[in-house]
C-alpha cells in the first residue's frame, strides 16, 4: 500500500512539474514573439533566448509569480528599444505591470493589450507611438495607472475610459489628441490625477469637473479650450494643482475660486479679463500663483500679502494699474516676483527688501517712478533684477555690492543719474549688466574689468565721458560690449583684441 501511495505521489508531482513546464513554455514563447517586434539596437535583451537552459523568469525586465511562474511584470523602460509593440502581448494574461516608457517605440498600441485582464499599470510614455487610443483598453477592469504621455497619439479621448472602475491616474499629456474632454470622465469617483496638457483639445470646461471628488491634479495646459472658467470651480475642494494655462479661456476669474486649497493655480496665457479677485489672498496653501499674460485690469489686491507660503507670484503681461502694494513685502517665502509689462505706477516699495529669499524681481515696462530702493540689497539671494523701461530716477545704489548671487542686472531705459557705482564691480557673478539709455555721467570705472563672468555689457545712450578702460581686456568671457551714443574720447584699447569671444563692440 505504501509503495502504491508513493507511486501516486510521484506521478502527481510529475504532472505538477509538467504543468509548470507548459506554462514556462507558453510565456517564454510569447516573450520571444514580443522581442521579434522590437529592434534591440543595443542588444540589451541578449539573455532573451530560446535555448533549453534559458529561464525566462530571470530575463532582463521580466518578473514572474513565485508560485505559478507566469509573467506578472514587464519593465523594459529606458532601454533605447526601437520597433513596435507586438500583438502577442495580449497572450500574457497575468501581467499586472507593463512599463515600456522612455524608448523609441513606434506604430500603434495593439488592440490585444486589452486582453491583459490582470493589468493594473500601463506606462507607454515617452515613445513615438501613433494612431488612436484603442477602445480595448477600456476592458482592463483592474487598471489603476494609464500613462501614455509624450507620444504622437491622435483622435479623441475614448469616453469608454470612464468605464474603468479603478482608474486612479490618467496621463495623456503631450500628444496630438483632439475633440472634447469626455464629460463621463468627470464622473469617475476614484480618479486622482488627470493630465491632458499639450494636446489639441477643444470645447469648454464642464461644471461636472467638480464631480471628481478624489481628484487632486487637473492639468489641461496648452490646448485650445474656450469659454469661461466654471462658476462652481470653488466646489473642486480636492484639487491641489489646477492648471488651465495657455488656452483661450475668456471672462472673469470666478470669485469662489478662493475656496480652493490648491498649492498651484496656473491660469496664465488665456484671455481672462476683469480684476484679480481679492479672495485669492485667502488661499493660504498657494505655493505658485500664475495669472500672467491675460487681460486682467485694476489694482494688485494688497491682501495677496497674506500668502506667506507662496514662492512664485506671476502677474506680468496684463493691464494692471495702481501701485505695487507694500504688503507684498510680507510674502517672506517668495522666490519669484514678476510684475513686468503692466501699467503700474508709483514707487518700488522699500518693503520688498524684506524678501530675503527672493531670486528674481522683474518690474520692467511699467510707469514706476522714484529711486531704486537701497534696501533691495537685503535680498541677498537675488539672482536677477530687471527694472527696464520705467521712469525711475536717483542713482545706482552702492549697497548693491552685497548682492553676490546676482547674475542679471538691467536698469536700462530710466532716468537714473549720477556715476556708475564702482561697487557694481564687486558683484562677481554678473553675466549681464545693462544700464543703457539713462542719464549717467562721469567716466567708466576701470574696475568693471574685474567682472570676469560678464557676457553682455551695455552702457550705451548715456552721458559718459573719458576713455574706454584698458582693463576691459580682462573680460575674457564677454560676447557683447555696447558703449555707443556717449561722449567717450581716445582710442579703442588694444587690449580688447584679446577678447576672442567678442562678436559685437
Amino acid at each position: 500500500m505504501t509503495s502504491v501511495f508513493h507511486l501516486e505521489f510521484v506521478f502527481l508531482v510529475s504532472l505538477f512539474c509538467l504543468s509548470f513546464a507548459f506554462v514556462d513554455s507558453e510565456d517564454g514563447t510569447t516573450l520571444l514573439e514580443i522581442k521579434k517586434s522590437f529592434k534591440d539596437v543595443d542588444n540589451v535583451l541578449y539573455d532573451w533566448t530560446d535555448t533549453p537552459s534559458s529561464d525566462y523568469c530571470v530575463w532582463r525586465g521580466v518578473t514572474c509569480d513565485n508560485v505559478t511562474f507566469n509573467v506578472v511584470a514587464l519593465n523594459l523602460s529606458g532601454l533605447n528599444l526601437d520597433g513596435e509593440i507586438s500583438t502577442a502581448i495580449g497572450k500574457l494574461k497575468d501581467l499586472v505591470t507593463i512599463d515600456l516608457r522612455g524608448n523609441r517605440l513606434s506604430g500603434q498600441i495593439p488592440d490585444e493589450i486589452g486582453d491583459c485582464s490582470s493589468l493594473k499599470s500601463l506606462d507607454l510614455s515617452f515613445n513615438e507611438l501613433y494612431g488612436d487610443i484603442p477602445f480595448s483598453i477600456s476592458k482592463l477592469r483592474q487598471l489603476e495607472f494609464l500613462v501614455l504621455k509624450n507620444n504622437q497619439l491622435i483622435g479623441p479621448i475614448p469616453s469608454t475610459l470612464s468605464q474603468i472602475p479603478n482608474l486612479k491616474v490618467l496621463d495623456l499629456s503631450q500628444n496630438k489628441l483632439s475633440g472634447e474632454i469626455p464629460r463621463l470622465i468627470y464622473w469617475n469617483e476614484v480618479l486622482q490625477y488627470l493630465g491632458l496638457r499639450g494636446n489639441n483639445l477643444v470645447g469648454t470646461l464642464s461644471p461636472d469637473m467638480c464631480q471628481l471628488t478624489g481628484l487632486w491634479y487637473f492639468d489641461v495646459r496648452n490646448n485650445s479650450l474656450t469659454g469661461n472658467i466654471p462658476q462652481n470651480i470653488g466646489n473642486c475642494t480636492a484639487f491641489q494643482v489646477l492648471d488651465l494655462s495657455y488656452n483661450q479661456l475668456t471672462g472673469e476669474i470666478p470669485f469662489n475660486i478662493g475656496f480652493l486649497q490648491v498649492a498651484t493655480l496656473s491660469l496664465q496665457g488665456n484671455r481672462l479679463s476683469g480684476k484679480i479677485p481679492s479672495v485669492i489672498g485667502l488661499m493660504q496653501a498657494l505655493a505658485v500663483l500664475d495669472l500672467s499674460c491675460n487681460k486682467l485690469s485694476g489694482p494688485i489686491p494688497p491682501i495677496l500679502g497674506n500668502l506667506t507660503y507662496t514662492e512664485k507670484l506671476y502677474l506680468h503681461g496684463n493691464q494692471l494699474t495702481g501701485s505695487i502694494p507694500p504688503e507684498l513685502g510680507n510674502m517672506t517665502k517668495l522666490h519669484y516676483l514678476e510684475l513686468n509689462d503692466n501699467h503700474l505706477t508709483g514707487l518700488i516699495p522699500p518693503e520688498l527688501g524684506k524678501l530675503t529669499e527672493l531670486f528674481d524681481l522683474n518690474v520692467a515696462n511699467n510707469h514706476l517712478e522714484g529711486p531704486i530702493p537701497e534696501n533691495l540689497s537685503s535680498c541677498t539671494n537675488l539672482n536677477s533684477l530687471n527694472v527696464h523701461g520705467n521712469k525711475l530716477n536717483g542713482t545706482i545704489p552702492p549697497a548693491f555690492e552685497t548682492l553676490e548671487s546676482m547674475t542679471y542686472l538691467n536698469l536700462s531705459s530710466n532716468d537714473i543719474k549720477g556715476f556708475i557705482a564702482i561697487e557694481l564691480s564687486r558683484i562677481g557673478n554678473l553675466d549681464t549688466l545693462d544700464i543703457s539709455n539713462n542719464k549717467i555721467s562721469g567716466s567708466i570705472p576701470s574696475s568693471l574689468g574685474d567682472l570676469e563672468h560678464l557676457l553682455k555689457l551695455n552702457l550705451s545712450r548715456n552721458n559718459l565721458t573719458g576713455v574706454i578702460p584698458a582693463e576691459f581686456g580682462n573680460l575674457r568671457s564677454v560676447l557683447e560690449i555696447d558703449l555707443s551714443n556717449n561722449h567717450l574720447s581716445g582710442i579703442i584699447p588694444r587690449e580688447l583684441a584679446q577678447l576672442q569671444d567678442l562678436y559685437s563692440l
